[in-house]
């Protein structure tokens, strides 16, 4: 079956548009601590992340020596010299701090096996929280994080979230994971909230939709490349600094891109496929999906800056699908 004619696909992604809904989404999480805590994810990361009160996480990214990105991720502030940074790659993280590490009085540990994580999504997001966690979650800002409880269980809440629409993020114990997902479903088939379990929705199609890419779609470039750069604080120093510095003053030659498939049909584009303009390689395939909102064949790239400008016609891959060069946001 085509994904494009998935009706349980169609029907999951606009709830959350809609309405509400949720699903367990368990990335991989780093606990640093220490008392140069602080400043060591300063200068791990591009942003001015030690900034962020105690209770409130920040978006940024981690680069490599040559500027440009190997991980992008949020870290929470969840108590003096203590941080949480969420990533897809715990064990690569702590590789690379340990590389970086000197001078610096700090501890870190993947604590991915001891911490579960439920993703409330959708306008009406809020108010099936309100339902569920003994705290309200209304005044909770972007990215801010509260310790509360479900039950007898200890839970911290993040207003976060991977699709664009006002969601929440509940942490909890592994050991309580089942009795929260049990106090979540209750309220949410009242709310007419489904549990989503079509992965190609929640992690692709919603946030793609927004323009909001996975590490993979962002990973080697720069982030002013990857349309990050408003992240970025050159004030400060940073691994990768010096080479991202410069990279920018000479200006960037690839981008970040959107493409839209210029016909109906669903058409499978595989990453890493090539896009060509008159028959000339111009680029590279990060990730391709249909997005349901917008009703069409959508996927983002990388391109030669100049040579694909927004607006350029292209093939991609083998079949010669046509398509168009457009922003990494449809919504």
């Amino acid at each position: 079956m085509l994904f494009k004619e998935d009706s349980v696909a169609r029907s999951q992604h606009l709830a959350v548009r809609d309405n509400a809904g949720w699903y367990r989404w368990t990335h991989d999480t780093v606990e640093l601590t220490g008392v140069d805590a602080d400043a060591f994810v300063d200068h791990m990361m591009v942003a001015t992340v030690a900034k962020a009160a105690v209770g409130q996480g920040k978006y940024t990214t981690m680069l490599d020596e040559r500027g440009t990105i190997i991980d992008d991720l949020i870290a929470m502030h969840v108590g003096e010299g203590r941080w949480w940074l969420s990533t897809l790659y715990g064990p690569h993280m702590v590789r690379w701090f340990d590389q970086h590490r000197d001078g610096f009085d700090v501890s870190y540990h993947d604590v991915t096996q001891t911490i579960d994580m439920y993703s409330v999504q959708g306008p009406n997001s809020a108010r099936l929280m309100d339902e569920i966690v003994a705290d309200k979650v209304d005044g909770l800002r972007r990215f801010q994080i509260m310790r509360t409880s479900i039950g007898d269980m200890e839970a911290t809440v993040d207003r976060g979230g991977f699709t664009g629409e006002l969601g929440f993020e509940i942490y909890c114990s592994r050991e309580d994971s089942d009795r929260v997902a049990e106090a979540i479903a209750g309220p949410a088939r009242e709310l007419g909230a489904p549990r989503l379990d079509t992965l190609e929705v929640y992690v692709r199609a919603l946030p793609m939709e927004k323009g909001m890419g996975l590490r993979q779609d962002y990973y080697g470039l720069t982030p002013y490349e990857a349309g990050l750069g408003w992240s970025v604080h050159l004030d400060k120093d940073f691994v990768g600094k010096d080479a991202l510095a410069a990279s920018h003053e000479a200006g960037e030659k690839r981008a970040f891109v959107g493409l839209e498939i210029d016909r109906d049909s669903y058409e499978d584009i595989a990453q890493g496929e090539i896009i060509y303009k008159r028959g000339i390689p111009v680029g590279v395939v990060r990730q391709f999906i249909y997005g349901y909102s917008v009703d069409k064949n959508i996927g983002f790239g990388i391109v030669d800056a100049e040579r694909a400008p927004l607006g350029t016609r292209v093939t991609i891959g083998g079949n010669a699908s046509p398509a168009t060069v457009v922003a990494s946001k449809w919504l």
